[in-house]
């Protein structure tokens, strides 16, 4: 009984990390199917196109080529993989992730994942907007807020 007790012991965390492995694959091909790698690529070339607008036009086409060179070594996709699908893991269960995967291999789920970037986008523009032109009403609130 004692080595059975033994045995088991030894075996609950290589069945629990298995598990976790077979978690960490299914949330991996929920990222393929949802189109995690051309949502992930959009947001960084807007994001490159934001901070570009900031730098003087002199230094643009070097500044562009700094960031290309650092995102590629450190944030790209392929690289930050393994951590979204842990995250994906570590919010969704294994299933809920089948069921995600089920949702984004039918024909309305591959439309919405080809439209996703373009919504985000436009909300955050729409966002902007709404903020920009109701500016001076901010300001005059944080000014108010902050006694100036």
């Amino acid at each position: 009984m004692k080595k059975l007790f033994i045995a088991i012991l030894i075996a609950l965390p290589c069945a629990a990390f298995s598990q976790t492995a077979q978690h960490l694959k299914v949330s991996e091909q929920f990222l393929e199917v949802s189109g995690a790698r051309t949502a992930f690529d959009d947001v960084v070339n807007s994001m490159l196109q934001t901070q570009t607008g900031a730098v003087p036009q002199e230094h643009r086409e070097k500044f562009i080529s700094v960031m290309k060179e650092f995102m590629a070594k450190y944030f790209n996709y392929d690289v930050l993989k393994p951590k979204m699908a842990k995250l994906y893991a570590d919010e969704f269960s294994e299933q809920e992730l089948k069921d995600l995967i089920a949702f984004y291999s039918s024909s309305t789920g591959k439309k919405y994942a080809s439209k996703v970037s373009v919504l985000t986008t436009k909300g955050m523009q729409m966002g902007q907007a709404a903020v920009q032109e109701h500016r001076d009403e901010l300001t005059q609130m944080m000014q108010k807020a902050f006694g100036q």
